[in-house]
């Protein structure tokens, strides 16, 4: 941060603010195709200026927030009710919501985004089978992954070894939040208390 002087800094601000909006109004979901669009809008070519996921999903709640305020709390009701049934269902693996929706920032156009424990992706995949789940696995350099196929929108699960369990951050104060079910549905009950806004 030293060397980030208050152009750089600026310039990082108005590049999150901006693939913000790209999300929100395009439906863009991979933050990195965000951030590039975003640069490349405002003629910046240094990666050391790009925003973090953190930051965009700050940057995406702003403008939910302000210009999208009665739909994104309607929005945002909807995807935790989905998560918590979701949730619910894989309650076995452990689950822990993340991504934009643990953040709040989630929009419309977002998926749900979960991480489970299981000694092998096999045994998570031969689950989804049994319980007659429509999936699509991918293997990606970060891990296993699985897109499970669900309305209103899709649930994105990374599955993480069983030993990773002990060790997983429980503060809420984490850079990139985590909420397990129990978190999740005292947001719900929170939501609905309330009530919509005026």
């Amino acid at each position: 941060m030293s060397r980030d002087g208050p152009r750089n800094h600026q310039l990082r601000q108005r590049i999150a603010q901006l693939a913000a909006q790209l999300m929100a109004e395009h439906g863009i979901r991979d933050h990195a195709l965000a951030k590039r669009k975003a640069a490349r809008q405002l003629g910046v070519t240094a990666a050391s200026i790009l925003p973090g996921n953190e930051e965009i999903d700050e940057a995406l709640k702003a403008y939910l927030t302000l210009f999208e305020a009665d739909s994104h709390e309607q929005d945002l009701n909807t995807l935790r009710r989905q998560a918590a049934d979701v949730m619910d269902v894989l309650a076995r693996f452990h689950p822990v919501l993340t991504g934009a929706l643990a953040q709040g920032a989630a929009s419309r156009h977002s998926n749900i985004e979960l991480e489970v424990y299981s000694d092998s992706s096999k045994e998570f995949e031969q689950f989804l089978l049994n319980a007659d789940i429509a999936f699509k696995s991918e293997e990606r350099r970060s891990g296993s992954f699985f897109i499970l196929f669900a309305e209103p929108v899709d649930v994105e699960v990374r599955i993480l070894p069983v030993q990773n369990l002990q060790s997983a951050p429980r503060s809420s104060g984490d850079a990139r939040r985590r909420v397990t079910t129990e978190q999740l549905l005292q947001l719900i009950a929170a939501d609905a208390v309330a009530g919509p806004a005026d």
